[in-house]
């Protein structure tokens, strides 16, 4: 009696514990994460800006634009002037920057903040 008593409660407690594998219902998988945790652009060098980062690069631009003390000349002049009205405007973000500024393009802007090199960079781009 005293063998069969055990091996009820042993039973009923293998029974009452809960199963450990299988059975259960498969989690979800995440959403796709967003903000912060997203995830960031490759660092393709031929791939084409997407939209907030022309507007961010716009920005870098109108800024060097801005504070250029030492250069003065009618070509800076002029092509800061077409930057600024441009990116206020944001006909340059959407017709210059989004088809045709490459993230290699953005990354010899954002190597510098004086004008003339920002020439440079902006020669080199590829604008069929």
């Amino acid at each position: 009696m005293k063998a069969n008593l055990s091996a009820l409660l042993l039973a009923s407690a293998f029974a009452s514990m809960p199963a450990c594998a299988g059975g259960g219902v498969p989690a979800e998988p995440p959403a796709t994460p967003s903000g912060v945790t997203a995830a960031q652009p490759a660092n393709n060098a031929g791939r084409p800006l997407d939209l907030t980062e022309c507007k961010s690069l716009g920005q870098w631009l109108a800024d060097a634009c801005e504070n250029r003390p030492n250069e003065r000349s009618a070509r800076v002049e002029g092509w800061c002037s077409d930057v600024l009205r441009g990116v206020e405007s944001g006909a340059w973000i959407t017709a210059d920057c989004v088809p045709h500024i490459k993230y290699i393009d953005s990354t010899c802007f954002r190597s510098t903040t004086s004008v003339h090199d920002l020439m440079a960079c902006d020669v080199s781009v590829s604008r069929p």
